[in-house]
């Protein structure tokens, strides 16, 4: 049985020393009476297994019915065993050595895990597994292709839980990932934008498309920058490599780093099935709206099947008011799952659907200035306001993984991921996107779809010297619909309005992009104490401009764990280049709408190579401290540029307009350090992580004739980002509680640059080149605080109150016209149905 809830949990534990005490009258000893389940015999072969699948794995060999309680059990720890012809009895000794329960039978074909001395008080259950960290036993799957244990990884690897997620309230990729994983920051999501922005990682790997590459239980998606909303009751965990080290995985775009989004699936107690439902609504106040707006969320779970086929659907809506006039945003989303157990084989199947709609808005900072909307195919309307925003995407495909034997562990993954846009507004340029109609250009659509083939093969015993070999093969393949690009739908000279309007571009063609990569890597690890990695891959990617399109991607680290009592000190370093080609779906959806003149042929790609080295500190399971120096130099890294572009239009007449060109900058130089730190004691536990950046302009590229110049800051990429957290559980009240703050950047002047730019004469704004340095500004730093707080009722129902925004900043991340909503609180109600 798996415990979801504190109700379930308080059944379990006097249900459990039931079935204890009533063992010795129901039947003989165990293994005496060689009783039914535990005396079949089983051949199973564990190999990086997680304790959870290689239980669920015994129970579908042994045709036998397995109940246990989440909360006893060190489910992530990691399991090598091999048992041929065993019985049931022999395996459980087996895979629960060292930890405090037993296995009792039930019934014919059910078996019990019966705590074997009163548990520890609630909040200390970490006490009955093993002597060893449990987040160094913990199984991953993003820092290898069949899963392994964070122990041996040379590179440094972050895990979000999804119940964390959901205590804190996270329902965004910026809540998750900003609050807990050092060296990367999110800007606050506004309902003007569908489209995510990355501050930094790790410094910047790119200007306007700065992102990690994003996987969905392995899938990759076809657009990083759409994954902006979450359902934390839909997630397991979220994996994060951060530096280019996951390329020689992972291949091209992962030149900064890597986010797998790993989804929960649900397990039903006995085959019965069950659903949850969660409704909250609120307020929102705002400076920009004249009274306060409804915001509200809903999300409905449904499960059914049994511990061995389950499978599970949620569905969520959502809507905020307009917290200024037009920016009214509503969004649904579907989350599905299916998971079967074998005996040697786990398939596990994924969908997911969301669709977001955003109204049409003037930014009230800039109604002064924007000019009337002009044109070309920009579907403005005749009051003057664009069309709605639209978003809709989608991902589904499985994993099955197989042992063979104790030796060889097979995985396959097959999906796909694609997306489709409407008039989504477009910052990445120097102009905000209110200043003209045509600057919402992010339309068209994508289709990527994901085929993984690996396997593993591991020789030698962990406890002396033992080798893993890992092969893969990956092809992705991308269909993209770009949207039409406008020549000049603004002109901005003196004479505007008088000589017609330039005309657009037909839309492109569709287009298809292939990638792909063979990867072969191997680990070494002596006494389970010194761990060597090296490995590299070869990939053919049809975005690279050089006649080859091949690339090679190598990595290389090292580890070293010692342990001390209940103190353990791990050491690593790692090197790791990664590439990113110049034509992705990404680039062409930051397109820029005024006289874009693309040139992507000419462009080299990015890359980025660097290392990291760090030391982790683990004191048993009561706290945790990590510190990671990176070095990494991103080259060629390419800019939406700012240039003249005098050509005619209209009757014949000319004028000087402005255009976007994509341009090499040159060399970016990225270093800092990290810091990360966790305790718990009893119920309460504390997080805190710290960034501190240095992103400096290194080298200017032959031809680059943008505002950046040597020695410069990159833009937009604070020097210091930090989060604080507290959470507090027990059996009827729960509370978490997170700061986080980015400090000292550089970015536009927006609002001065937004007139400029409406009133643009060449003769007297200059507008291009270092022209726009005297735009730039400092800007001090942001500060968000979140909270929330439950209560179980009883009978399946939990208060649930959140408060997002608690400061009521709305404006200052990252520049001088982005909106975010105002302070939130919502009150809702959990209940859950058997």
């Amino acid at each position: 049985m798996r415990s979801r809830a504190p109700i379930r949990r308080a059944l379990f534990v006097p249900l459990a020393w039931l079935a204890i005490a009533a063992a010795p009258l129901s039947c003989p000893p165990l293994l005496a009476q060689a009783s039914a389940p535990l005396a079949r015999r089983v051949t199973l072969h564990f190999s990086g297994t997680s304790l959870r699948d290689a239980l669920d794995q015994l129970a579908a060999a042994a045709h036998i019915r397995l109940s246990y309680s989440a909360e006893l059990l060190p489910l992530d720890r990691s399991v090598h065993a091999s048992f041929t012809g065993a019985t049931v009895a022999e395996v459980f000794a087996g895979l629960l050595k060292g930890i405090a329960v037993t296995p009792v039978v039930a019934g014919p074909d059910q078996v019990v895990l019966a705590p074997s001395r009163p548990p520890p008080p609630e909040g200390r259950a970490g006490e009955i597994t093993s002597a060893r960290p449990t987040s160094l036993d913990r199984v991953i799957v993003t820092g290898s292709t069949a899963g392994q244990t964070q122990r041996p990884l040379t590179v440094a690897l972050d895990v979000v839980n999804g119940p964390s997620m959901q205590r804190g309230g996270a329902n965004d990729l910026s809540r998750a990932l900003d609050g807990a994983v050092p060296g990367i920051w999110l800007w606050e999501q506004s309902a003007a934008s569908a489209l995510a922005r990355y501050g930094s990682i790790r410094g910047a790997s790119s200007f306007g498309a700065n992102y990690p590459k994003i996987y969905i239980d392995g899938i990759e998606v076809a657009n990083p920058l759409l994954i902006t909303q979450l359902d934390p009751a839909a997630i397991d965990r979220i994996e994060v490599i951060r530096g280019p080290q996951g390329a020689a995985l992972y291949g091209a775009d992962a030149i900064s780093g890597v986010v797998n989004i790993i989804t929960r699936h649900v397990n039903t107690i006995d085959g019965n099935s069950h659903a949850q439902l969660l409704t909250s609504a609120g307020f929102s106040s705002s400076s920009y709206a004249s009274q306060a707006l409804l915001a509200q969320d809903h999300t409905l779970e449904l499960a059914a099947g049994s511990p061995l086929r389950s499978a599970q659907l949620d569905l969520g809506v959502g809507t905020l008011g307009a917290y200024y006039e037009g920016a009214s945003s509503d969004h649904f989303e579907a989350n599905g799952g299916v998971r079967v157990i074998g005996p040697r084989s786990l398939l596990t199947g994924t969908l997911r659907v969301y669709s977001e709609h955003v109204g049409a808005s003037v930014n009230p900072l800039l109604a002064q200035t924007a000019p009337p909307v002009s044109g070309v195919g920009s579907e403005a309307s005749s009051n003057g306001a664009s069309p709605p925003q639209s978003l809709t995407e989608y991902t589904f495909g499985g994993t099955l993984k197989f042992s063979q034997n104790d030796r060889w562990t097979h995985s396959f993954t097959a999906g796909l991921d694609g997306y489709r846009l409407a008039n989504v507004a477009n910052e990445s340029t120097p102009f905000p996107s209110s200043a003209d109609s045509a600057l919402r250009a992010a339309t068209g659509s994508a289709n990527r779809t994901t085929l993984r083939a690996s396997s593993v093969a591991r020789f030698g015993a962990p406890e002396r010297t033992a080798t893993t070999f890992t092969f893969a093969a990956e092809q992705s393949s991308l269909f993209e619909q770009p949207a039409s690009v406008q020549l000049g739908a603004a002109e901005r000279d003196g004479s505007r309005g008088q000589g017609g309007r330039p005309p657009a571009v037909a839309n492109p063609p569709a287009s298809w992009q292939s990638d792909a990569g063979l990867v072969t890597q191997a680990d070494i690890a002596w006494r389970d104490s010194y761990f060597l990695t090296a490995g590299a891959r070869v990939e053919r990617n049809d975005g690279y401009v050089d006649a080859a399109r091949y690339a090679l991607l190598p990595m290389a680290g090292v580890a070293a764990v010692r342990t001390f009592g209940d103190v353990t000190v791990k050491l690593r370093a790692a090197y790791g280049r990664g590439i990113r080609a110049p034509v992705s779906a990404v680039r062409e959806t930051l397109l820029g709408g005024i006289a874009s003149q693309p040139q992507q042929q000419s462009l080299a790609s990015e890359e980025q190579a660097g290392t990291e080295a760090g030391i982790d500190l683990f004191i048993g399971n009561a706290l945790s401290v990590q510190l990671t120096r990176f070095d990494q130099l991103a080259s060629g890294l390419i800019q939406q540029v700012v240039i003249p572009d005098s050509s005619s239009y209209g009757g014949g007449g000319y004028a000087t307009r402005l255009a976007l060109q994509y341009q090499n900058v040159g060399a970016i130089s990225n270093r800092g350090w990290e810091f990360q730190a966790t305790a718990h004691s009893g119920r309460l536990s504390v997080g805190s992580a710290l960034t501190l950046v240095e992103s400096n302009v290194r080298r200017i590229a032959n031809g680059y004739s943008g505002d950046l110049r040597v020695g410069d800051r990159v833009l937009e990429v604070p020097a210091a980002t930090m989060s604080v957290s507290a959470a507090w559980t027990s059996a009827k009240w729960s509370w978490a509680v997170s700061a986080t703050r980015a400090a000292d950047w550089i970015d536009y002047d927006r609002i001065a640059l937004d007139q400029a730019y409406v009133n643009f004469d060449r003769r007297a704004v200059p507008l291009v080149g270092a022209d726009l340095r005297g735009y730039w500004r400092a800007y001090d730093g942001v500060t968000r605080l979140h909270a929330s707080l439950t209560r179980v009722l009883g009978r399946g129902f939990t208060f649930v109150l959140t408060g997002e925004n608690l400061l009521g900043q709305q404006l200052g991340e990252p520049d001088n016209v982005t909106i975010v909503p105002g302070r939130t609180v919502t009150t809702g109600l959990r209940a859950t149905f058997f």
